[in-house]
């Protein structure tokens, strides 16, 4: 229905290049120590941390009748050790061309994130930019890794269309056929997801609604699961110089282990930010309850909390300081900054101080 609707636009394109093409990009750091494990035997590491970092080259070219031809090349660039692996190559973030208008929406394919993601800007941790060691995505959508049953993921062979935005609603919603070991879609055996969101943001209220399906996962995930179901719904408001935002989300597995047995869980969080000139602090707590279910674990859950502070230096550069610190229970597997594993546990009690900087150009 988009392509035909812009048919009668392509017809009537302007000839003219009426191109723009944009270079911007992120650096972000920070000095981290983190402790893992009981008091006796706990264990201690200190490093520079790369937390996403990036640089793209993105461009548009006017079509006439309100039509654009859009693209975007993002990269992600490791400054803390020169590394070139995952999102570290060339259009190994957010990448794609497609066509926008602002009557008709937006169509694009490539290589970006789902669009449960969206919802971060809502209820993540805007202290560390929705990364980092206190990544609430190490409990939210269970995790980055289709592989170990998470929703979260950047797809690549993706197509997303995105609605105009009409009295302060957009909804998007993507396909992807997903890719395997190496950005391969011949490892991805079949594996396909849908994810899609319903938004609305007025400036002061925002509120969210996502859904994911990951279909035909046996091989993706050595057949830890088959299928992967998330609803999730979040909210914000802001009151003068304080804003709270919170999102809950339920998440289903089925046939685990190929024994036709399904596992759910339920993770809800809260964030509350409060700005006093260029100072802003912030505190995040987020729980994730035991998987339930005929493939139960039991004792399975972990609850994270954040405080931070930033201090704004101009609108593109900002520094902070953070302490995070999650607590597993005795089968929980979550990581800090990390994803949870379909297998091994891990350390009870985490946490870690950090202290970083993030540059926008």
């Amino acid at each position: 229905m988009l392509l035909a609707s812009l048919s009668p636009l392509l017809a009537n394109a302007a000839m003219a290049d009426d191109s723009t093409v944009t270079i911007y990009g992120r650096i972000h750091a920070d000095f981290e120590n983190t402790k893992s494990g009981a008091a006796s035997t706990a264990f201690s590491t200190n490093k520079v941390q790369n937390d996403t970092s990036r640089i793209g080259f993105k461009g548009t070219e006017d079509l006439g009748n309100g039509l654009k031809a859009i693209w975007q090349v993002e990269s992600g660039v490791a400054i803390d050790d020169g590394s070139s692996t995952g999102s570290n190559t060339w259009a190994g973030r957010e990448s794609f061309i497609g066509l926008s208008s602002a009557q008709l929406g937006t169509l694009k394919a490539g290589n970006f994130l789902v669009a449960i993601d969206d919802l971060h800007y809502i209820a993540g941790n805007s202290f560390q930019y929705a990364t980092g060691i206190s990544n609430d995505a190490t409990l939210w959508a269970n995790g980055g890794s289709l592989a170990s049953g998470g929703f979260d993921v950047r797809a690549g062979n993706s197509v997303s269309y995105q609605t105009p935005k009409f009295n302060n609603v957009t909804a998007r919603i993507q396909y992807s056929l997903t890719s395997g070991t190496g950005s391969s879609e011949t490892t991805s055996h079949g594996a396909t997801l849908v994810s899609g969101n319903l938004t609305y943001d007025d400036g002061q209220l925002r509120v969210g609604y996502g859904f994911q399906q990951n279909r035909a996962m046996q091989a993706m995930s050595s057949n830890f699961y088959q299928n992967g179901l998330m609803h999730m719904l979040a909210a914000g408001y802001t009151f003068g110089s304080v804003y709270v935002g919170g999102l809950v989300e339920h998440d289903i597995l089925d046939n685990i282990n190929l024994t036709g047995h399904s596992r759910s869980r339920n993770y809800g969080s809260l964030i509350g930010t409060y700005t006093n000139g260029a100072n802003i602090f912030s505190a995040q707590y987020g729980q994730a309850a035991s998987w339930k279910g005929s493939a139960a674990v039991q004792d399975s859950g972990a609850k994270m909390g954040t405080l931070a502070y930033n201090r704004v230096l101009s609108k593109t550069t900002q520094v902070y300081v953070l302490f995070t610190e999650l607590h597993n229970e005795a089968n929980a597997t979550y990581v800090l900054g990390g994803n949870p594993s379909a297998t091994a546990a891990g350390a009870k009690t985490q946490h870690s101080l950090a202290v970083g900087m993030w540059k926008n150009f």
